[in-house]
């Protein structure tokens, strides 16, 4: 039932975005400026008025951020760990297949997915507490980890620049001070806010159709298995194992937790992992990762009952 009111349609709305750019019907190059309305406008449109318009003491659950942050830190450590230790793969490898597992699709799958079954108040909650684990924690180490790898070390400085520079941490501290100083927004402003954010879901999905659609078929296979069993299988599963030892997480961002582990990884995995010459491992690893989503997603939100 899930899969033909919520997963399908969405899935769907991935096939025509891709059917578009596969048939020429939209040029590809139409993909990318897409992709940033999503991230630069429509999505932290979406953050800062839900921020904005929360109760500082609502907004935060310290627990959760402290489970998603150690599942996310462990789905790293071990397959960064299995990859080097009992695959024998180089650090650039090893350190692309790191960032691929810990990191979620959480903006242009996640949210919409959430939305349509957690419903929008709780999949925007969610959403805000990966978006800091991820920014803050997960991908300041795995950029470290590339640079590492890196034998171009001028791409090192980029990291915190592009941190500071992101649209949706400026839009979540915003919101966030707004919601401290306990500013209420005038109508009109609430009103186009909540315009732009309704661009958010349908656009991602088109934009990540379009996105396969010009992503290489060919990849090391052993190396996308590891990828893609970490993040949609292992992922989840460290989830719910943090949310069952830590007390205090809610039982609706339990859920909405481990359903945005289960997502697919982060769509610029292979331009991250192209710095580090594995662009075409992760191209592929994020190809195989979403097509196999279609049929992980529909086991997970059956076990967590929301079916």
């Amino acid at each position: 039932m899930v899969l033909v009111q919520t997963l399908l349609p969405i899935f769907a709305v991935i096939g025509i975005g891709w059917l578009a750019v596969r048939s020429g019907y939209l040029d590809k190059g139409a993909v990318a400026p897409a992709g940033q309305i999503v991230m630069r406008i429509a999505l932290p449109a979406m953050i800062f008025l839900a921020l904005a318009t929360t109760p500082t003491e609502q907004a935060f659950d310290v627990a959760f951020l402290l489970v998603y942050c150690a599942a996310s830190l462990a789905v790293m450590g071990v397959c960064y760990g299995v990859a080097q230790l009992a695959f024998g793969m180089s650090k650039p490898e090893a350190a692309a297949i790191g960032l691929g597992v810990s990191m979620a699709n959480s903006a242009f799958m996640g949210f919409p997915i959430g939305q349509a079954i957690l419903g929008s108040e709780a999949a925007i909650r969610v959403f805000a507490h990966v978006l800091i684990v991820e920014n803050l924690v997960i991908l300041p180490l795995a950029l470290f980890l590339l640079a590492v790898a890196d034998r171009n070390a001028a791409h090192r400085p980029r990291v915190l620049r592009d941190m500071l520079r992101n649209p949706l941490m400026i839009a979540l501290v915003a919101g966030g001070t707004v919601s401290a100083i306990g500013v209420g927004l005038p109508a009109p402003a609430t009103a186009v806010l909540e315009l732009l954010g309704r661009l958010s879901a349908p656009l991602a999905l088109l934009v990540i159709g379009g996105m396969l659609a010009s992503l290489p078929v060919s990849g090391r296979l052993r190396a996308v298995g590891l990828i893609v069993g970490g993040k949609l299988l292992l992922h989840p599963l460290l989830v719910g194992l943090g949310v069952v030892l830590v007390p205090g997480v809610s039982p609706a961002m339990a859920l909405g937790g481990m359903l945005f582990a289960a997502m697919p990884m982060i769509t610029i995995f292979p331009l991250l992992s192209a710095r580090v010459g594995q662009g075409q491992l992760a191209a592929f690893g994020l190809l195989i990762a979403t097509s196999a989503s279609f049929f992980t997603l529909p086991v997970v939100i059956h076990y967590l009952g929301l079916a």
